[in-house]
């Protein structure tokens, strides 16, 4: 009767260690499994690979690698796609159905005035300071988009002139241009010729410009062109600082027909998590006019490359 009851219980014992190690196994089958099929929040697993984009001219390939490295640095993917083209190229690229890229470096009033002439080619842009052209944007943009927080950094289209030509017709502002523009080759980007209020026609429109002729350029073609006597004036950037080193007089815009212009950056609303958007909202907090004209210093004079620039920048952040 104690042999049995012996064997019974060891018997039992056995039985009990087997379901033990049973249940084990399933608990750690349980947790394995729920490890690898839910990320850790903040993970690189739940972050959206994000295409960024820039137009063909310096300063936004500088831009794109701005954004793309500070969102790389906070753990997204990122694939790039520099010099797409003109705003009219690029645009097509975020704003299509699927976009072919997330996000792009803007100026507030360039994109407005796009946006909103894309719908009415004869519309009137009223909004001026900053304030008032992001709150036109929120209405204008289409719902798969939206901006970023403006940067204090500011680049405005200007009309520069050889120093030669400025000096001949005593050129200081669009208005004295507008006197004499039927002497006068002016070089720009194949869009100036449509494009209004800064552009042909606005500048008919507005100043009662008609120049002698209009020689589309690429915009980091205009200073070569300039100098060459090829041109007599032309289209750049406000922070180009060949405008600078070529000693080419910028001409002001009397009667205000470039409203302010804060560098931001557009993204599509597919990837514009708060995180993102706080990783973006980080880098305009730190862009400056002044800033932005010394990385573009050493684009453009030092023949640099924008991603190397953009490095060193994006280390003070």
């Amino acid at each position: 009767m104690k042999a049995r009851t012996r064997r019974r219980s060891v018997a039992l014992v056995a039985l009990g260690m087997v379901g033990a190690l049973a249940l084990a196994a399933c608990g750690s089958d349980k947790k394995e499994s729920s490890s690898s099929s839910t990320p850790a929040a903040g993970s690189t697993a739940d972050k959206p690979k994000i295409v960024v984009g820039s137009g063909n001219f310096p300063e936004s390939q500088l831009l794109m690698e701005i954004y793309g490295q500070q969102l790389e640095k906070n753990g997204y993917t990122i694939e790039r796609k520099p010099a797409i083209g003109s705003r009219e190229v690029y645009y097509k690229a975020i704003s299509g159905d699927p976009a072919e890229i997330n996000l792009v470096p803007e100026y507030t009033n360039s994109l407005l005035s796009y946006v909103v002439k894309l719908k009415d080619p004869n519309a009137t842009i009223t909004a001026k300071n900053v304030a008032e052209q992001i709150t036109a944007l929120g209405t204008a943009l289409p719902a798969t988009l939206v901006v970023g927080t403006p940067s204090t950094a500011e680049d405005k289209d200007v009309i520069v002139c050889r120093k030669d030509v400025a000096d001949k017709y005593s050129l200081k502002t669009l208005s004295d241009l507008a006197k004499v523009s039927g002497e006068i080759t002016i070089g720009a980007p194949p869009e100036f010729e449509t494009r209004s209020p800064f552009g042909i026609p606005g500048f008919k429109e507005l100043y009662g410009a008609t120049f002698k002729s209009f020689t589309p350029l690429q915009i980091g073609d205009i200073p070569a062109s300039l100098s060459s006597k090829a041109i007599d004036c032309g289209n750049m950037f406000s922070t180009d600082p060949a405008i600078t080193t070529n000693g080419f007089v910028s001409l002001e815009d009397d009667k205000v027909i470039v409203p302010n212009e804060a560098v931001l950056p557009l993204v599509t609303k597919s990837v514009a998590t708060a995180d993102v958007m706080a990783v973006l909202d980080g880098v305009s907090a730190k862009l400056t006019t002044d800033n932005l004209k010394e990385m573009l210093a050493k684009v453009v004079n030092d023949k640099q490359a924008p991603d190397v620039v953009a490095k060193g920048f994006v280390a003070t952040l």
